[in-house]
């Protein structure tokens, strides 16, 4: 911003007027005023926004819904347990049903909440068409494996076709489980069923498959700005239970409570500074409950009432997420300065204040 000398300094050699110079100043001040508010709004965006609704009109029209299908459930739980009715015909309908409203209300009135509802119904809907086509027989031990290869392809199938239509960001979340339920089941019936043996290896692999989807939608906006962000969350959140589920339960030992306390302890920290690299809090959430059966793991030898070591263990679970929380951006600086040059960081999102 010119000083005001100088200013003073034109008026007397008579560059510009008393009065320009009066008006040039409102002028400066203005949009150094401005200026400062947008960089305030900038500190403000949550980078990891997701367009949940837009008011409590979405919430309404969700509950409407979920009280809807659940009288469809309801009613018809009688006729399919009786056999009077196929599953199939009572799980398509409710697909057919799920689609059609969301022709309304996510194609022309585009509300969030009630097409991420409606994209888990139609998806869940189709998926049990598929899987019921195909009846369980005990003696057959692939029927199983066939009807979850049946759901996956349906779900797939039918998820993509939503997408097609709706573009709704959670749909490729649907897509993804179904392509990895449909290489699971090619693989249990390849090997029959000697891949279950490694379970833990194989959701691993899924999850980070997830999270590598994600990421893909994630290095795409940076910014967090266009429905990329929205893509990439619902993929982290599919990703982030598969992945520390599978490397918990691997190394879980009864025998050795405390021990496998510390170490789920350790691997939620290390799942925590990669959650700070990529700035995705949600990475956390399937940890949490890890997190706290650790603490309770760690308190238990104490002499405290079951009530008691639960009411602690819940204490320190959220102060530790309301610190982490609060200091989100001040621990990303600190694990992302050994970073700092490298190429990575340009698939990574900024370094916020």
């Amino acid at each position: 911003m010119i000083s005001r000398a100088a200013l003073t300094g034109a008026v007397s050699a008579g560059i510009i007027s008393a009065d320009q110079a009066d008006k040039l100043v409102s002028y400066l001040k203005l949009q150094a005023e401005n200026i400062q508010a947008q960089q305030a709004a900038e500190n403000l965006h949550d980078p990891e926004e997701v367009r949940f609704t837009r008011g409590f009109h979405d919430i309404f029209i969700s509950l409407g819904i979920l009280i809807l299908f659940s009288g469809y459930i309801i009613g018809l739980n009688e006729p399919l347990s009786q056999g009077g009715m196929p599953a199939a015909a009572v799980a398509g309908a409710a697909a057919i049903i799920s689609w059609a409203m969301a022709e309304w209300f996510t194609k022309i009135k585009k509300l969030a909440l009630p097409s991420i509802l409606l994209t888990g119904l139609f998806g869940g809907a189709i998926a049990m068409v598929g899987f019921s086509l195909f009846t369980s027989n005990p003696l057959n031990q692939n029927s199983e494996t066939i009807q979850i290869m049946l759901g996956s392809i349906f779900a797939l199938a039918g998820a993509s076709l939503f997408y097609w239509r709706f573009k709704v960001p959670i749909t490729l979340t649907v897509i993804v489980a179904g392509v990895m339920g449909l290489i699971v089941g090619a693989l249990t019936l390849a090997t029959d069923a000697r891949i279950l043996d490694y379970f833990p290896w194989v959701t691993l692999v899924c999850g980070l498959f997830a999270f590598a989807c994600a990421m893909y939608f994630d290095s795409k906006d940076t910014a967090r700005e266009t429905l990329n962000t929205d893509k990439a969350f619902w993929l982290h959140l599919l990703a982030a239970p598969l992945i520390v589920h599978s490397i918990l339960s691997r190394m879980y030992t009864a025998e050795q409570t405390e021990a496998y306390a510390l170490v789920s302890i350790a691997v939620i920290l290390a799942f925590g500074v990669v959650a700070l690299i990529v700035d995705r809090r949600a990475m956390l959430v399937a940890a949490l409950s890890y997190l706290g059966f650790a603490l309770g793991y760690l308190l238990e030898p104490a002499d405290f009432s079951e009530l008691q070591l639960t009411a602690i263990s819940l204490v320190l679970l959220g102060s530790f997420v309301l610190l982490l929380g609060s200091g989100w951006n001040a621990a990303r600086r600190i694990v992302m300065r050994p970073l700092a040059g490298t190429k990575l960081t340009t698939y990574l999102p900024p370094i916020r204040n």
